[in-house]
């Protein structure tokens, strides 16, 4: 199907969904393959209001847009648009809308470039643009003064087919175009834009309006009586207008004012109902820019209006502006009593902004203390928000006046506690009045001082930062350093408290994103509160957050004295992590300061456990670095004798791994008793309360069959728990293996449901290793399960730790699981965890990943031939596992069974229940065993992998799953990478030649599977006429594999463009390759990605294809196919928000790309193209090849 008839295909389910009758629909495809007359075909359309249908019933006329726009068709989107348009007039917007979302000017000139005529686009977009109060803005009439400039008459035929607010905006926009004639056609226009607005003056109040008083306001405009305004303007204040239909009218008169008396007039008067509001309107409809404008500078006098209005609007608008600052001055000097009047008609920050610019004048000591008055003001508005007591806002107000000192009134603000009920308020008119203060009187003006040490000692942090920052027009907001050290060096004037400081700087770099900019603002103040306040510093340290811990202590550090080395010392035993990483940081980022060994060493004999673990930790890292070896063997023999003393299991476990001991024999071990006591003292048996260990199955001895102490299992949980990673506990695993190994798997199983049920925290991971070592084939079952749903939810973190735990459980099933998941899972973060977990496993057992995935594939309790017996005690049942890797059940008379039965009356109850709890384990076990090795033996195909002749032997030949997928296969012996001979494994245990003769494997060969390139037409016949006789099903495409060769034009080429073009949807797109172990590329603006790519490291290559988008979470669209490239693997980044690309030079040459690397990466390619069955002809140009 090409696009075309897919678009066809779209349109054509968008009219029988609109219910057009056959014979319409019939002629379609004439009309727009232009086989019948336009006009024609459009005339027998039915009229259709859209407006009237629900959203459910035009998702088809929206998605037929939607496809004709994305594939850029032209001609069918000017045909379709133009149906719609016909069908149902202005609601055709409706249709539009939703495609668009919003008809910028950019769209409008997409559907013009269409050949869309100009009067349907205007039509379509002010249909909504004109009741859209937040866009009825000048930026978005350009469009429609370019349409007006170029051609008038387009105006008024759109405006001929709209409603009246949708006529009144394009009569205004004609009659403000310079490019329009003032002619009769001109005036025409213009009176019928005063005639509506003077007669709607009525509908612009929600509360109606009595007759007379709307009488009297069109008097007004008809009249020019300003006596008559100024006796009804108060009265009409007291109604309340609407808010879009004030913009609209008194936008649109400001518009024009220039032009029209009377709708100056109506700009006059209701700028004095609502100076803000009509400026406000004035400022957004007419196309002017800033202050910058002179249009916008002189209001006043263009629409005639009292300046004090003018005045007052501006310096609320533009506060922060120089260039208003300066228009403001020269108003001032021109007359003063229109600011005076205007200060009056401001509130707020506009009026201290107002005032700021009365400070040189006769008045200035009142306007002052009227300054002071508002900041007092607004500081007791501030406290009352936070919810203070009347008694302490009364003691801040005293201080900040000058009445009360700051030693009177300390204690009060010390003990205050503000509720903050908006942690990100922040009260700007305080912000721009200390500004005002700071700037135009001096720094050390008392109230703003005053002000500084409040706002400090409440921990209002959120205005010091502000009154801190600098604006730089390259770089936005910034932190200055003269800025903060001013306001630190007031707090020290007035004796400001150290644990004041401390907790005023905690909440700064603590509490914000932008930590690094603001600590580096702050560096100065922190080495002076730190060289200045050392001791109190130090005292104090506890009563700050961790965050701001961990920066004192890196100031404390950096000043080496001898007592502030002590202090950080003194801070090993501190409870948070943070803390703890920040002092074993700066004891080991720099080597000299391994001249502080001794006083680390010593800390290995402190009674807190947390301070010997932090000691250990950094005397490990000194360990690894290049020092002198007696140092090496102090260490060494230090941390031994700490293991000989240690009784906390936790540091027993972090010794041990550091000192690589993992043998029991290898230490000097605590008495179990003695560590089981050690392990319960205290409180410890707390922290597994939430088991409920009452409800939990009891667990035997293995020597007596008693039942163990409560105790004991929660002493092998304690040793789990102690570890921070997920791993295998030394002494655990030494006390579970007195333990009943049965009844240990439930105990372990049951362990894991409750932390499941409960939530699966994370702080209880721990469970995870506990879990997988003791719970046997149960746990892997429901680990496999559980990962795969805790990554599909966004916990990818513990579904991670889950396939670590996973391999820990050491069956071949679990391991297998776990290799499945490292070559084909969705989830880039556990895929990675699943190989780490393997890559460790097969350095554990010195083979490499490849050999180690070879050894994990398990048997499932079948023999050489293929059988396995399930015993219930009085009846025994065999399972066949056959050809296909599917099985079949026999009874004891040979007779085959759909499946095996339930256990029966006279079997024994315990041996048939569990081996048929047992059989539905393996067959399970069976599926994901086949389904691991399929994918398996299919990437071993396409990855050219190979076996030396023992490693085959045992893994195809001993292995009786395995078995089966060799004698579908036809294999290969290799000498130095080139293909010698074939052969094909038989059921009985022979090799066989493609003539059917018997193969002899010779001894020194590697062993691989043949691809069909390396086969001639002869031998390829040969092969699936021999698999064809003997009815054998390949399990994987081998030899009708579909295989691709560089064409002609390739070899010059370093693309391959054959596959361009090709529309598929995402999710199969992605879903497909990635299970051939594809990644997407790097993650970029809103989620988007628009390349899937792999690397083989062997090869040194990677391959990437290219497409049109796709969006992470969203991936359910269609996407367009555009290049696939080669390029030397490893020289591109990828990752969020990373924009690097494939470089020139990294770029491959078709011809050099290794020939069963290309062909097996567009057979990928390939197989997730399947379903495509629509080609966009125009990709070239969306991309701009060739």
């Amino acid at each position: 199907m090409n696009m075309k008839e897919h678009l066809l295909n779209r349109i054509m389910d968008a009219l029988e969904e609109l219910n057009v009758s056959e014979n319409v629909i019939d002629k379609l495809e004439d009309y727009l393959e232009d086989a019948v007359d336009e006009n024609e075909f459009l005339n027998i359309l039915p009229e259709i209001k859209f407006y009237s249908i629900s959203d459910d019933n035009i998702k088809k006329t929206v998605h037929a847009l939607s496809s004709i726009r994305k594939y850029k068709n032209n001609d069918y989107m000017k045909k379709y648009v133009n149906m719609l348009f016909k069908m149902g007039g202005p609601s055709a917007s409706l249709i539009v809308s939703k495609v668009y979302y919003w008809l910028s000017e950019y769209n409008l000139k997409e559907l013009i470039d269409a050949g869309i005529e100009k009067y349907i686009v205007l039509v379509l977009y002010i249909e909504r643009l004109t009741f859209d109060g937040n866009r009825l803005e000048s930026k978005n009439f350009k469009i429609i003064y370019d349409i007006c400039s170029e051609n008038p008459k387009v105006l008024i035929k759109a405006a001929s087919l709209v409603k009246t607010n949708q006529k009144m905006l394009l009569y205004s926009i004609y009659c403000n175009c310079k490019m329009v004639e003032r002619d009769d056609t001109y005036k025409k226009l213009l009176k019928a834009v005063e005639d509506d607005f003077t007669d709607s003056i009525d509908n612009l109040y929600e509360n109606k309006m009595p007759e007379d008083l709307v009488k009297k306001i069109q008097d007004f405009i008809n009249k020019n009586d300003y006596k008559l305004l100024e006796s009804i303007i108060d009265k009409v204040k007291t109604y309340r207008f609407n808010d879009y239909l004030f913009k609209f009218l008194i936008g649109l008169s400001a518009l024009n004012a220039d032009k029209s008396a009377t709708l100056k007039k109506i700009f006059q008067f209701f700028t004095r109902v609502d100076f803000r509001f009509a400026l406000n309107s004035a400022y957004n409809i007419m196309s002017v820019t800033s202050c910058y404008s002179n249009t916008v500078n002189n209001f006043d006098m263009i629409f005639e209006i009292p300046s004090k209005y003018h005045i007052a609007w501006y310096a609320e608008k533009f506060s922060d502006n120089e260039n208003a600052a300066k228009e403001l001055n020269e108003k001032l000097k021109k007359d003063k009593k229109p600011f005076e009047d205007a200060i009056d008609l401001c509130e707020g920050s506009a009026k201290n902004y107002l005032i700021s610019f009365m400070l040189d004048d006769d008045k200035k000591l009142d306007y002052i203390k009227s300054l002071e008055n508002n900041c007092v003001n607004i500081f007791s508005k501030i406290l009352r928000e936070d919810e203070i007591n009347e008694g302490d806002i009364s003691i801040v107000e005293a201080f900040l006046n000058g009445t009360s000192s700051f030693e009177e009134v300390k204690n009060t603000l010390y003990s205050i506690n503000p509720k903050e009920a908006n942690y990100w308020r922040v009260n700007n008119e305080l912000i721009d009045l200390l500004s005002i203060l700071c700037k135009k009187i001096g720094e050390n003006v008392d109230i703003y001082e005053r002000s500084i040490v409040v706002l400090s000692v409440l921990k209002y942090q959120r205005y010091i930062l502000r009154l801190a920052s600098v604006y730089d027009k390259h770089s936005g907001n910034c932190y200055s350093k003269e800025k903060f050290q001013l306001i630190f060096d007031i707090l020290r004037k007035y004796n400001v408290s150290v644990t004041m400081k401390m907790q005023l700087i905690d909440k700064i770099l603590t509490n914000y994103d932008y930590g690094n900019k603001i600590a580096n603002a702050m560096t100065a103040v922190l080495k002076d509160i730190v060289i200045q306040d050392g001791d109190e510093v130090i005292e104090n340290i506890k009563n700050v957050s961790a965050d701001a811990r961990c920066i004192f202590i890196e100031y404390i550090f950096k000043i080496k004295s001898e007592d502030n080395i002590k202090a950080v010392l003194d801070e090993f035993g501190d409870s948070s992590k943070k803390v703890k990483e920040k002092i074993i940081e700066l004891f080991t980022n720099d080597l000299n300061n391994i001249s502080y060994m001794d006083d680390v060493l010593n800390k290995l004999k402190a009674q807190k456990q947390g301070e010997r673990e932090v000691a250990i930790k950094i005397i490990s890292k000194w360990h690894d670095k290049n020092i002198r070896e007696e140092r090496k063997k102090l260490i060494k023999d230090s941390l031994s004798y700490t293991l000989e003393v240690e009784k906390s299991q936790k540091i027993r476990t972090l010794l041990m791994e550091v000192l690589g001991i993992e043998q029991e024999g290898e230490e000097k071990e605590l008495k179990d008793d003695d560590l089981i006591k050690n392990l319960l003292k205290g409180n410890k048996k707390k922290s597994l309360s939430w088991l409920e260990f009452e409800s939990l199955s009891k667990v035997r001895l293995k020597e007596n069959d008693n039942y163990c102490e409560e105790d004991y299992l929660k002493a092998i949980l304690l040793c789990y728990s102690a570890s921070s990673n997920i791993g295998i506990s030394v002494d655990g695993d030494r006390f579970a293996e007195k333990l009943n190994e049965s009844d240990m798997k439930l105990f372990a199983n049951e362990v894991f449901d409750r932390w499941f049920e409960k939530g699966a925290e994370s702080k209880k991971r721990w469970v995870l290793g506990f879990s997988a070592v003791h719970g046997g084939d149960e746990i892997v079952v429901k680990l496999e399960k559980d990962i795969n749903n805790w990554a599909k939810n966004s916990r990818g973190a513990i579904a991670s730790e889950a396939v670590k735990a996973l391999a820990l459980n050491g069956s071949s099933s679990a391991l297998l699981i776990v290799d499945g998941i490292s070559r084909k899972f969705k989830y880039k973060q556990v895929k990675k965890a699943a190989s780490e977990a393997l890559d460790f496993a097969a350095e554990q057992m010195g083979v490499d990943r490849e050999e180690l995935s070879d050894k994990i594939v398990p048997n499932l309790g079948f023999d050489i031939s293929g059988e396995r017996i399930f015993d219930y005690g009085s009846r025994k049942f065999t399972v066949n596992l056959t050809p296909d890797l599917s099985i079949e059940v026999y009874d004891e008379n040979k007779k085959k069974l759909k499946n095996l039965p339930s256990p029966g009356k006279r079997d024994d109850e315990e041996k048939a229940k569990e081996a048929h709890s047992e059989f539905k384990t393996f067959k399970k076990q069976l599926k994901t065993t086949v389904s691991i090795q399929t994918t398996r033996m299919d990437l071993a195909l396409s990855n050219d992998r190979k076996w030396t002749k023992t490693a085959w032997m045992n893994l195809f030949v001993e292995n009786p799953i395995m078995h089966q997928f060799a004698i579908g296969l036809i294999w290969g012996t290799y000498k130095d990478s080139k293909l010698v001979d074939t052969f094909r494994y038989m059921e009985d245990g022979s090799f066989n030649t493609k003539d059917e003769d018997e193969f002899e494997m010779l001894d020194d060969c590697s062993i691989g599977l043949v691809h069909p390139l390396e086969l001639n037409d002869e031998d390829l016949a040969l092969w699936k006429e021999q698999l064809e006789n003997y009815e054998i099903v390949q399990p994987i495409e081998q030899l009708n594999r579909k295989t691709f060769a560089l064409i002609e034009k390739e070899k010059s080429m370093k693309y391959v463009d054959r596959f361009g073009g090709k529309i598929v949807n995402g999710l199969s797109l992605a879903g497909k390759l990635m299970n051939y172990g594809w990644y997407r590329g790097s993650v970029q603006d809103a989620g988007g990605y628009y390349e899937l790519y792999k690397e083989d490291k062997n090869l040194g290559i990677g391959a990437e294809l290219r497409f049109e988008g796709l969006y992470v979470g969203d991936e359910n669209e269609d996407t367009t196919i555009y290049i696939l490239r080669f390029y030397n693997s490893g020289t591109v980044e990828r990752g969020s928000y990373i924009y690097d690309e494939i470089k020139e030079e990294h770029l491959l040459s078709l011809s050099k790309v290794p020939e069963k690397y290309f062909s097996e990466t567009l057979y990928q390619v390939d197989n997730a193209l399947s379903s495509s069955t629509t080609v966009n002809e125009n990709w070239r140009k969306e991309i701009k090849l060739d």
